[in-house]
């Protein structure tokens, strides 16, 4: 069970963001304090992936530390 759900937060959650946020975002072509809201979008989710890969890392990783 461990290593389906570290799939999905680590890699599903990015890849549904990308996927999902990029199209979506790029429809608008307004900006955001004079930067396009697609460069915020892809900027963002650099936040995104890390706080996905340090969920895992939490969740499944933490206690195999030495």
């Amino acid at each position: 069970m461990k290593k389906p759900a570290r799939f999905v937060i680590g890699l599903g959650v990015p890849l549904v963001a990308v996927m999902g946020m990029i199209p979506f975002v790029s429809c608008f072509g307004k900006t955001l304090l004079g930067v396009p809201t697609i460069i915020v979008a892809t900027g963002s989710l650099f936040f995104i992936a890390s706080a996905s890969m340090a969920a895992c890392w939490v969740l499944f990783d933490r206690a195999e530390v030495s």
